[in-house]
Order: C-alpha cells, then structure tokens, then sequence
C-alpha cells in the first residue's frame, strides 16, 4: 500500500492506495501539519511507500519525515521537477523554480490524453499551465486564488467592507448588490484567464486544446464552465506514480 501526499500553502489532501484503488482519503490544514498534529486515522495505517508533493516549504517537509519516521519507519519520497519524465519536458528556463504540484499535474493530464492541453490548478493561486502536442511545456501564468482576491477586497476596499455576507455564488449574472458584484466579478476574472489562456495555446496547436481542471475550487469553476473540460480533483497526486513509480 501507497500514502500520497498533496501539501499545499493551505490545505492538503491524503490517500491509501492498494493495487492503484483508493482505500481511503482526507485532507487536513497545512498549518496544523505545520505544528506537528496528523491528519485523523494516520494511526491506523499501514504503508509500504509514502509519496509526497510539498510546496509548502521545508519546515513542513521536515515535520513529515519525522511523525513518517515514528509511525511508519519509512523514508519519504518528494517529488521533484525534472527536465523531462513521463514524455512531458519542462518549458521553465530553469526547471527548480517550477511548482512540483504544477509539474505532476501536467504529467498526469498528459499521460490521461497525450494531445495538447491546459492544466489549471485552482488553489490558493490559479496556475494555468500550457502543454502543446508534443508534451512540451510552453510555460504558464499565476493568478491570485478566488479565496484570496475575496479577502482582499474584503481587507483594503471601504465597498466591499459594507458588504455582509461575502460568499460565492454560482451565477456569472450582473451583481445586483455589492457581494454579488465582487463574487460574480472573481469568478469572471479566473474564466476569463482561461480562456485568454486557451486562446494562446490554440496559436501552438492543431485542433482544440483539451482544459483539466483540479485543485480545491475547480468544482465550483467546472459548474460555470461551459465548454467541455475534464474535472480531476486529485490530478496531482495522479503525477505521483508518474513522478515516483
């Protein structure tokens, strides 16, 4: 049996793979993983191998390898951006300062349909990742999460400071009242990413590019989007028996 790990800045997700079936899964807040508290139920499992996709920093990492040490005396094995691997090579001028989340999800999205696709992680920040063909990474663009830009405009706008209830809606229609307004104007911000991002990667191309969508607030996104595109909530941590077979 495999534990894989998704740790982002703000939440993670586990799973217990047996034979490549889910067994079990949960998530858990990074900052509670960060003080050294496990997630629920780790007590009782038995893993032969731990996978790991970190881009919550080295703290983090080193908290892991200890509780993973204790309770399983296994070693850890993060994933690491490459060159190339899993016939996916990376458009980065220097591929260490490329996301491991980012590079396992476009590893899984290509070996899922080895045609040209966008990759968009839907997180504490919205990467749109640009994968041509041939698997070659054309690059991509980092945008400010829904959550964030919510709390921001919260934080530092006197409006949206009047506002009562700040809560997403699933309505792309004209805000009639001031949360609706900014709500409504942030997820039209992120489709509105995707498309230009389509746009450019339809310049690289033959044919339409395939669109995967993952990451926390993906399903809300797959809702409102209308062209087709493939929900995969776990894409990322699909890359890690790509990554770490």
């Amino acid at each position: 049996m495999i534990l894989e790990l998704d740790i982002g800045n703000t939440r993670g997700k586990w799973r217990l793979l047996n034979e490549r079936q889910v067994r079990s899964r949960g998530s858990f807040k990074t900052a509670d993983l960060r003080a050294g508290y496990l997630p629920e139920g780790w007590d009782l499992l038995d893993p032969r191998r731990v996978r790991v996709v970190n881009v919550a920093g080295p703290q983090v990492a080193e908290t892991l390898i200890g509780h993973v040490q204790e309770l399983f005396s296994l070693e850890v094995e993060f994933s690491q951006v490459l060159l190339e691997c899993a016939g996916v090579a990376c458009g980065y001028e220097n591929h260490r300062l490329l996301g491991a989340d980012r590079w396992l999800a476009m590893l899984a999205a290509y070996d899922r349909e080895r045609q040209a696709a966008l990759i968009v992680d839907c997180g504490s920040a919205v990467t749109l990742d640009l994968v041509d063909n041939n698997g070659r990474h054309l690059g991509g663009y980092i945008v400010p999460g829904i959550g964030l830009m919510q709390r921001s405009l919260y934080l530092d706008t006197h409006a949206a400071k009047s506002a009562q209830d700040i809560t997403l809606t699933e309505s792309l229609g004209a805000g009639r009242s001031t949360d609706e307004a900014i709500n409504r104007g942030l997820l039209l911000m992120v489709l509105g990413a995707i498309d230009r991002a389509l746009d450019e990667l339809r310049g690289y191309c033959e044919g339409e590019p395939l669109l995967w969508l993952t990451g926390g607030d993906a399903p809300l996104l797959s809702a409102l989007y209308q062209r087709e595109h493939h929900l995969v909530p776990e894409l990322v941590m699909d890359g890690l028996a790509l990554s770490n077979p």
